[in-house]
Parts: C-alpha cells; sequence; structure tokens
C-alpha cells in the first residue's frame, strides 16, 4: 500500500531536522534560567553567603550557568550590544586593575612596602605584589565576576516579558518568605540563625544573615520587587460599572494578590525590625523614588496610578506602629558626632591619599587598616562602613571611577527606559529605586560586600536593564528561520 500520509506531508525535510533542536534548545534555555532564579533564591539562605564555602559554590553556579548560556548570547543581546560595550569596557578595567594587583611581573616600585619589610623581618626576599592580601583579592576578583555574571543572566533572560515578571516574583516572594522565617525566629526567642546558636545582635532580627544592617538592605531589594509586582498586576485591574461593581472588583482583586500582600506586610515589618537605622532609611527613600518615578513613566501615566500607593504605605505604617519603637528611638539617638565611623572615614582617606592611583588591593582594608588606626578608634573594623571609600582605597582612584561608572551607565539605561517605554515601565523604575537604595546604603555600611545582597541587586538592575529598550527595538536583529 502507498504511504498517502507521507506522500502528503509537504514540510521540508530541513524544518523537520530543526524542530527538535530547536525543542532541545528551548530546554536547555528554560533549565539554565532555573537555575538562576535558584541561585537568586538560594544564595541569601547560608549567611547571606557571606562565608568561603558559600560564595565559592555560588560562583561556581554561576560560572556553569554561563557557560551554559553561550549560544544565546548574539541573539539575546541585540540592539542592546551598544548599549552594554561601554559599562563592560569599563568592569573589564577594572578585572585588569585587580589582575595587575595580584600579578608578581609589575615593576617592583609599584609593590606595597609592606612585602619589602616582609623580606627584611623574614631574612630572605619576598615576592611583593600591589596588593596587601593576595589572596583577599583574588577572592575579591572572582566575586566581581560572579556578580556580573548574576547581571548578565538576568539581563539577558530579562528580555523576554514573562521571565522578567517572573524574576521579579521569584526576589519578591523569596524574600517574603526569608522575612517570614525571621518574624519566626524573633518571636520565638532570637537565639538561632538557622542552627547556629546566635552570637551577635541578639535584640535584632537578622533572619539567615548575621548582620542586621545587610539583612534590612536585602529586605527593601525584595520590598521594591514586591510593590513593583503589585503596581504590574495594578495596573491591569479595569474598574467598571456602579461603585458596587467597583467594589466587588477590587475585592476579587486583593483576594487573588493575598500572597503577596502577606509578603509586603512581612517584608515591611521584618525590616523595621532589623533595628537598622540606615536600611530602614534607605528603604524608605527608595520607596518613595519608585513612586515618583512610576508618576514620570509614560507607560503608567503621569500621578494616573498614583491612588497605588495608599496600599504599601499602609502596610508599611502599620508594620512600624506595631514593630517600630526600636528603630525610632535609635533614629532619635542618632549623632553622627558620636559615631566611630567618622574616624575611618578619615583615617580611610588618609590611606587614599599615599595610594591614590594603584591602591593597596582589593579587599586589603582589613590586613592594612590597623597601620593607620588611632587610640580614638576603639572598635574593631574589618570593613569602613563606606563602600565608596573602600573601594577607592582598594582599586585606587581610577579604576575604582571606572567601576562607578559601569554601575551608573545601566541606571542611566534605566531612566532612560522609564521616559520611553510605552509599557512595563515599573522594571526600570524598580532598578532606579533599587540603585537609589545600595547606593544611600552603602556610604554608611557595606551591605554590598554580602554576596547574597549583591547578586539580589545585580539580578532586579539586569531584568531593569533588559527592560529598558522594547523587544520590538530589536526584532531587525534577530536571525531569519
Amino acid at each position: 500500500m502507498r504511504d498517502t500520509a507521507a506522500e502528503n506531508d509537504t514540510t521540508p525535510l530541513g524544518s523537520q531536522l530543526r524542530l527538535p533542536r530547536r525543542e532541545n534548545a528551548a530546554q536547555a534555555e528554560r533549565m539554565i534560567f532555573i537555575g538562576i532564579s535558584a541561585v537568586i533564591v538560594l544564595a541569601p539562605l547560608p549567611l547571606g553567603s557571606g562565608r568561603p564555602l558559600a560564595w565559592d559554590i555560588l560562583g561556581l553556579c554561576v560560572a556553569t550557568l554561563l557557560m551554559g548560556s553561550l549560544g544565546y548570547w548574539p541573539r539575546k543581546l541585540g540592539i542592546f550590544s551598544r548599549d552594554l560595550t561601554p559599562p563592560a569596557l569599563a568592569f573589564g578595567l577594572v578585572i585588569c586593575v585587580v589582575i595587575v594587583q595580584i600579578s608578581t611581573m609589575v615593576p617592583t616600585v609599584w609593590d606595597n612596602p609592606l612585602w619589602d619589610q616582609a623580606s627584611e623581618t623574614l631574612g630572605k626576599h619576598v615576592a611583593g605584589t600591589i596588593a596587601v592580601d593576595r589572596q583577599a583579592a583574588l577572592s575579591g576578583l572572582l566575586r566581581l565576576l560572579t556578580y556580573a555574571g548574576v547581571f548578565f543572566l538576568t539581563f539577558l533572560f530579562g528580555r523576554d516579558r514573562d521571565r522578567a515578571s517572573t524574576s521579579i516574583k521569584v526576589v519578591a516572594f523569596s524574600g517574603g518568605a526569608y522575612a517570614a522565617y525571621g518574624l519566626l525566629a524573633y518571636w520565638s526567642g532570637n537565639e538561632t540563625v538557622l542552627w547556629l546558636s546566635k552570637w551577635a545582635y541578639m535584640e535584632d532580627l537578622t533572619g539567615t544573615f548575621v548582620n542586621r544592617n545587610s539583612f534590612a538592605t536585602f529586605l527593601g531589594l525584595c520590598l521594591l520587587a514586591a510593590l513593583s509586582h503589585l503596581v504590574k498586576s495594578f495596573s491591569r485591574l479595569r474598574l467598571y460599572g456602579t461603585s458596587r461593581d467597583k467594589a466587588h472588583l477590587i475585592i476579587e482583586y486583593l483576594g487573588g494578590q493575598s500572597w503577596l500582600i502577606l509578603s509586603l506586610f512581612s517584608l515591611a515589618t521584618a525590616l523595621v525590625l532589623t533595628h537598622s537605622r540606615g536600611g530602614f532609611l534607605s528603604s524608605l527613600v527608595a520607596a518613595l523614588t519608585f513612586f515618583v518615578m512610576l508618576s514620570q513613566a509614560p507607560s503608567l501615566g503621569r500621578f494616573r496610578n498614583m491612588g497605588l500607593v495608599a496600599l504599601p504605605v499602609v502596610l508599611v505604617v502599620l508594620a512600624f506602629l506595631i514593630s517600630g519603637g526600636t528603630t525610632l528611638g535609635r533614629l532619635m539617638e542618632t549623632t553622627l558626632g558620636n559615631e566611630e565611623r567618622l574616624t575611618v572615614y578619615q583615617l580611610t582617606w588618609q590611606v587614599i591619599q599615599d595610594y591614590p592611583v594603584l591602591g593597596i588591593g582589593l579587599g586589603s582594608f582589613t590586613s592594612f587598616f590597623p597601620l593607620y588606626r588611632t587610640e580614638a578608634v576603639t572598635s574593631f573594623f574589618d570593613l569602613t562602613h563606606n563602600d565608596y571609600l573602600q573601594n577607592i582605597l582598594e582599586l585606587g582612584v581610577p579604576a575604582a571611577a571606572s567601576l562607578f561608572f559601569a554601575i551608573l551607565w545601566l541606571v542611566g539605561l534605566c531612566v532612560r527606559g522609564m521616559r520611553t517605554r510605552q509599557r512595563d515601565g515599573v522594571y526600570p523604575c524598580l532598578g532606579i529605586a533599587a540603585s537609589i537604595l545600595v547606593a544611600l546604603h552603602a556610604s554608611v555600611d557595606f551591605s554590598l560586600q554580602i554576596p547574597a545582597v549583591t547578586t539580589t541587586y545585580m539580578a532586579l538592575l539586569g531584568v531593569a536593564v533588559a527592560q529598558s529598550r522594547s523587544s520590538q527595538e530589536g526584532a531587525e536583529n534577530k536571525p531569519r528561520e
């Protein structure tokens, strides 16, 4: 018998061969997206990934995902290639500087004088480097590359509208889960961090982190993600009919968003209970910035959706009234003149003047600062508590300026997207607000040196930059089938 089905099949053989290949590629792409989502969710779990083993695993996972996504880079970048070139070059300069700091092949006149002292003390030659602590500089280099990898992966997959939305929900709901855990631990006696006995901040909520200020920054970023998801879902709500009909639609909407509202309340309450002045104020300013940006976004209408402020403001105020007494007390007691960190800032600036160009090596503050420490500093400072000063000190002025430029350029892309996008303008607004949060807190603390915090920020910024241009703009760059 003749196979009439085969005779009637006019599908080209090439298309038949390409179909399984497309399906396999799509499956691999989904797996990589799930992988980077898992990294974002799990990074805060092991003490904020603030321990060597935790951040080593984090870096290994991100490197594996980057290698798995190599085939998607040309297709996904599209029109963004020229947008990302300036920050990529600036970041590349930073990486080169750190490599030079670690290298023993540079002119000996560049070496830090401590290496000469080490040679004299040991009575034998010790190969010197610019970096005072080579191991710390190498670790810092790997962490910078890991953060860049998180940004790049979330950017690649954030070009897809559905995946951008999923990424924001992942941050919002995972943050809500960590906040809920923190609240349970706090209200049950606040004696442990995971399975470990708590050894610091006994009166403060720290969740799975050790430091309350870093956890506050993390919670603030997740709060912004939750607000973004709320705005995006609320903007699709259409109210029509009588007042009774509208009330019914609003109640039905709120019922469908119950988990999100619960997450928002958990995040706000946990943020207040950290008792972190810098974290609370930075998050508050960032949230206000977020709503101001929304009012200027064409896709949301000028002030058309400012009613969106009502629900989150009510939740934050309610959380503050319930749990904010200690935080308010600490804010009232704040006097910068009594803060030892101001003395640390002054001493750090003195070191910067001694090593303005080449720095002392990424991550070398802990090893080098005791040489400049005075009796006015009675507490132990292994970090500057000001990321700007510490970066300038460790990297040198030129490399630190390049790092700051790279971030500012990406934020600038978000500003452009906020002003030009005709839909999904909430994502660029989120990127701007998240950048404001970490920028403010970085001036008084070191949260960005906690891998989970920077990983979360890079994920949000990656999605925001990816959505700062319409997907239609890069259509001409897509390869033809």
